[in-house]
């Protein structure tokens, strides 16, 4: 590791080894299917893009971790390294586009989710969606540099920033910027011979049935091919558990889970996975969810950058899902067991990662092929990720009660995931969906069966 001295005379590091739990991530991107940490936010008016740019600079000139950027290399080294850019260039990290319906706002928010961030230059993009009456800034980092805590931290210091320069007053009108710079959706990556091919899904098939696969969602799309990304987002009041036996007290995020697990198991029973028509290969008795949980200690839990979440899995079985209170209080027990292990452990991949074994390329390739022959036991069935109350929300203007949406990659087969997070007592829920698994209709469906489990569950209506 190298260091240089900012301008504020502390040490600041200029290259550092990606973690393995950050090479991992960058192993199992594809051009297609970018892996991004989005955080959505509606302002109540039009801002200045000048101003917009100028806070955008200051806060990664001090910050080093935003505009960090992967370092280039040689192939066969066996170690990634970042690097820290030079501030106060905000050139392709900033894009401004424009909107005048919600359909096209719609679109626009799709389109981003499947534009990679080219690592090589940056790990932060900012795109300014301007609209008829107000805007919404998007944030998207790459989540082999950052997790939801860390966008969210990164979020709140450019809107801190906006305010200092523009002064916390409404800028005349929407202004001038460039357009989004147009890309096909997806990159074909090379061929692979059809005899490989048919290796991988036969060991693929193979690995499906054997114990410990996790039920997947029953897909209900109209159009299956399409690629990228969709959302629904609702906001409701808190919701609160009631101490039910004499378990551990359920916390909001139990509750998310347990809606989430009872939601998967309703949804794919009322599509006859439980009548004898269930896809060959695929397991339907455990359901699992993968639920992100922050390493940071209480003390910092919002301000060390990076990607600092480790998963944990919370499954349930027929015999837990079938009475609310016996299921809730089953995730209760499960995540505080959990959430009480070493954080230090990682799992095997990533402890094969750690010790450098093979040059990046050959490891590049073993953990792609590792992932697509173990995808039925290592992928879950969904992921739930919350990122609780949030005493300091970002705000560009007005109050900071503005409702804020994320989300993270949700790569098939799990196809879906449940992003959160409370502002003023405030739920804001976005269910994000990969086209393959469901169409917009059928996205609609699950999330208000979501939200009828999450009624349930509380005794409250939904």
């Amino acid at each position: 590791m190298t260091a240089v001295r900012s301008e504020r005379g502390r040490a600041e590091r200029a290259s550092w080894r990606l973690t393995p739990i950050e090479e991992l991530d960058l192993y199992l991107e594809s051009s297609a299917d970018p892996s991004l940490i989005q955080l959505e936010l509606p302002v109540g008016r039009h801002l200045d893009v000048t101003a917009l740019a100028a806070a955008l600079d200051d806060v990664q000139a001090a910050d080093p971790a935003a505009r960090r950027h992967l370092a280039a290399t040689s192939r066969w080294r066996r170690r990634l390294h970042w690097e820290t850019g030079a501030p106060g260039h905000h050139d392709g990290v900033l894009t401004v586009a424009s909107w005048r319906s919600p359909g096209q706002l719609a679109a626009l928010r799709e389109w981003v989710t499947v534009w990679p961030i080219p690592l090589c230059d940056r790990t932060v993009r900012l795109v300014l969606a301007t609209g008829p009456e107000h805007d919404v800034v998007i944030l998207q980092t790459h989540h082999a540099a950052f997790d939801g805590i860390s966008s969210l931290a990164l979020l709140t210091a450019i809107g801190a920033a906006y305010r200092k320069r523009a002064g916390d007053l409404a800028s005349s009108g929407p202004q001038a910027g460039p357009a989004l710079a147009t890309r096909p959706f997806g990159t074909a990556g090379p061929a692979r011979t059809r005899g490989a091919d048919r290796i991988l899904r036969a060991l693929t098939r193979i690995a499906a049935r054997l114990p410990g696969a996790a039920t997947r969602i029953a897909a209900r799309s109209a159009r299956p091919d399409r690629p990228g990304y969709g959302c629904v987002q609702r906001s409701l009041p808190v919701p609160r558990p009631a101490r039910e036996g004499t378990g551990p007290f359920p916390t909001v995020n139990d509750l998310l889970v347990a809606a989430l697990i009872r939601t998967v198991d309703r949804w794919n029973k009322a599509r006859g996975w439980h009548s004898g028509r269930i896809p060959r290969g695929w397991h339907s008795g455990r359901i699992r969810v993968s639920v992100p949980v922050n390493d940071r200690g209480q003390q910092d839990r919002w301000a060390d950058p990076g990607n600092q979440t480790r998963l944990i899995r919370v499954t349930a079985r027929s015999r837990e899902r079938a009475d609310p209170g016996r299921l809730l209080a089953h995730v209760a027990a499960q995540t505080r067991v959990a959430k009480e292990r070493p954080t230090a452990r990682l799992d095997a991949a990533s402890r094969l990662l750690a010790t450098g074994w093979a040059p990046a390329a050959i490891k590049y390739h073993a953990v792609r092929l590792a992932r697509r022959v173990a995808v039925p036991l290592c992928t879950d069935t969904a992921l739930l990720s919350n990122l609780g109350a949030i005493a300091c929300p970002p705000c560009f203007s007005g109050t900071g009660t503005e409702p804020l949406w994320f989300s993270g990659p949700a790569r098939m087969p799990r196809g879906l995931g449940v992003g959160a997070l409370t502002i003023a007592e405030q739920l804001h829920l976005c269910v994000h969906y990969r086209h393959t698994l469901l169409d917009p209709g059928a996205a609609a469906d699950f999330t208000a069966l979501y939200c009828e489990a999450l009624g349930e569950l509380t005794g409250s209506p939904a």
